[in-house]
């Protein structure tokens, strides 16, 4: 049994224990999503990152299971007005801003709960498709290539998107950031207008061309955020005051500049429960947890380990962290 393996099985028999005894409260927990797949002939397809591989029935399996426990789904608002402290929350989320992300519609609507959809504009206004899908493609028609993909995204996450995109047209052709079909694309700029009026849609800033923070000055930075909150309010007069920033990379200069955009709650990739109150505009704030759900684990045990208030995986992550931040 790999070590990951191993973590992970520890945690779900922590959960099935601690879960018996601890009072639930006290807590928000969020979750962390991309695209919503149809089914397995869609994971693999090729057309696109499979990235978490949620399928529909995956993600109505969790709202499920929290409404089963009596946990509340919650809006920003509702975390910018105040949440109880001795209450138990949810909040969904979804990054990027995949057409296919309207799939979600239908749950939301039946369970009569919000969720959160964090935009990269720069996408949406040029009809482009993110690079981590065109890397996944061009790697999926040549097998031989395949072994070679993660090197390859992680060399590109240490540039910035247009240097990334630059790569790989120059690859693959001038073409090769055309999205192929409705599964890989972005919502147009109606689409987006049109979907953020519904009720149970809250948007959310994700940069203008999702890029990872790390990589920019601080003036790209801000361009890069206060750009995004202009073309939300542009395409539909919605101005976010939440941000995740993509790929999680985030440091306290990049914070203060979200707040300096007129931010006033902001979201990594750390797994984990955030702690009741939240002080607004404050570090804890700006820097919320989340957990990310993976359609190759058993759904409901991984529902219990995000509740269970000890977690050796999060342990983990949590002193990688600690090493990581400054």
């Amino acid at each position: 049994m790999g070590v990951n393996r191993l973590i992970h099985s520890f945690d779900q028999a922590l959960a099935n224990l601690t879960l018996q005894f601890g009072a639930e409260k006290n807590r928000l927990i969020s979750f962390l999503f991309h695209g919503l797949f149809a089914g397995a002939d869609e994971l693999a397809s090729g057309a696109v990152d499979p990235q978490q591989a949620i399928t529909v029935d995956m993600f109505r399996t969790l709202v499920g299971h929290f409404k089963s426990h009596s946990y509340r789904f919650i809006s920003p608002l509702e975390i910018l007005q105040g949440l109880a402290p001795e209450g138990k929350y949810i909040l969904l989320t979804f990054d990027d801003g995949y057409y296919n992300n309207t799939r979600a519609l239908p749950i939301l609507e039946e369970f009569d709960i919000p969720a959160i959809f964090f935009i990269s504009t720069g996408h949406v206004k040029k009809q482009k498709a993110f690079w981590w899908d065109v890397v996944y493609r061009e790697c999926w028609k040549r097998p031989e290539q395949s072994s070679e993909m993660n090197r390859v995204v992680a060399a590109y996450k240490l540039l910035r998107t247009h240097e990334v995109e630059a790569h790989l047209k120059k690859a693959y052709g001038n073409n090769a950031l055309r999205p192929v079909g409705d599964l890989d694309r972005p919502f147009s700029s109606s689409e987006l207008r049109q979907f953020a009026k519904h009720k149970c849609v809250f948007l959310g800033n994700h940069t203008m061309d999702h890029a990872i923070l790390s990589n920019y000055s601080r003036a790209e930075i801000y361009e890069q955020i206060n750009g995004a909150q202009e073309d939300l309010k542009e395409i539909t007069g919605q101005v976010p005051a939440i941000i995740a920033y993509p790929s999680g990379k985030v440091s306290i200069e990049t914070q203060q500049i979200a707040r300096d955009a007129g931010l006033s709650l902001g979201i990594g990739v750390r797994p984990g429960r955030n702690h009741l109150p939240i002080e607004m505009c404050s570090r804890d704030a700006m820097s919320l947890k989340r957990f990310t759900l993976w359609g190759n684990r058993e759904i409901e045990q991984q529902c219990r380990v995000s509740r269970s208030g000890i977690s050796l995986y999060r342990f983990f992550r949590e002193l990688k962290h600690l090493g990581y931040a400054g």
